[in-house]
Formats: C-alpha cells, structure tokens, sequence
C-alpha cells in the first residue's frame, strides 16, 4: 500500500493497528485478533459508501470488529476473550488499563457479563473509548452506552465478595 491517499480516506496502517489491539482486546488471542481484525478492515472497506459522513473511519470499522468478535465468541466452543487471556497479550495492547493483579473474583465477575455488558465496558475501560466512539461503535445511542456501563458496574459491585474487591473496580 502506498502513502497515495485519496481525501477522506484514513490512514490505514494507523487505524490497522488500532482495530488489531481492539480485537485482542476482545478475543484474547493474537491469532484470532488478527483474522478478526482483517476481516473488520475488508468489510468496512467493502461498505465504505454506506458509512454516515459524521462517523470516524475508527468507529465505522471497530463496528465491524466488535460484531465479528461478539459472533465469534458466539460460535466458539472454547473460552476465548477470557481477562486470563486478555492479561497475556497485555503487552501488545499498548496504554491499556490492564491489571495481572486483579483478583480471580474480578475476573470472573467481569467474564460473566451479559456480552453488552462486557463489550461496553471493554470499551469503555480498557480499550479507552469515550462515549461517542463506543456508541459509533456499537451503533447505539449515547444514553445506551451510559446505561450498559452503568448496569455493567453496578453487578461488578454486587458480585464483588469484599470492600477490597470493590475498590479494584476504581482501577478500571
């Protein structure tokens, strides 16, 4: 690919980079995160006439990565985008929040959200979105991010066994 760059079209190996870190955020895994991450780019490429001229070239693909990833997570039989996995590939996700000291408790409790939950609070928190982004995102509201965040902590709280458990949700 070549630095010829038409307007409006984004730069590639930018946001290339950022939808791999997205998916291995999602899927834990640098094999899937690289399949899904491609498969992102091409059908956002695909789509490109379809994409509303307010949203982020960023938004319109990490749509499509949260979607493949939701239904890949979806159809697999193994446990993939477990925190376990996610804190291997730690390293490679670069300026994400992670924490290898969290408790088993947390990780869990964070694995168990309902995948709305989970996929707004990976937004949100780990992958470090704002609002907007994530409900470019998910293609949703503003209000319905808040929302599923807000629901998301919330049975962080209540599955949390201790006050000191609680207070690791600061750190996210």
């Amino acid at each position: 690919m070549t630095n010829d760059k038409q307007p409006g079209e984004p730069d590639f190996a930018e946001l290339a980079n950022r939808i791999y870190r997205l998916c291995l955020a999602l899927t834990g895994g640098a094999n899937h995160a690289r399949d899904a991450a491609q498969e992102s780019l091409m059908r956002a490429w695909a789509r490109r006439e379809r994409r509303k001229s307010g949203v982020s070239w960023w938004s319109w693909t990490a749509g499509f990565a949260v979607r493949i990833c939701r239904e890949r997570r979806r159809t697999a039989t193994h446990g993939f985008a477990t925190l376990d996995a996610i804190d291997e590939a730690n390293a490679t996700i670069a300026g994400a929040p992670m924490d290898a000291t969290w408790p088993e408790s947390t990780r869990q409790a964070i694995d168990a959200l309902p995948p709305r939950q989970r996929d707004v609070l990976l937004l949100r928190m780990i992958v470090g979105q704002s609002t907007r982004e994530a409900a470019e995102t998910l293609g949703c509201p503003e209000g319905t991010i808040k929302s599923n965040l807000n629901l998301a902590i919330r049975s962080l709280r209540s599955r949390m066994a201790t006050n000191d458990e609680r207070n690791n949700l600061h750190s996210l």
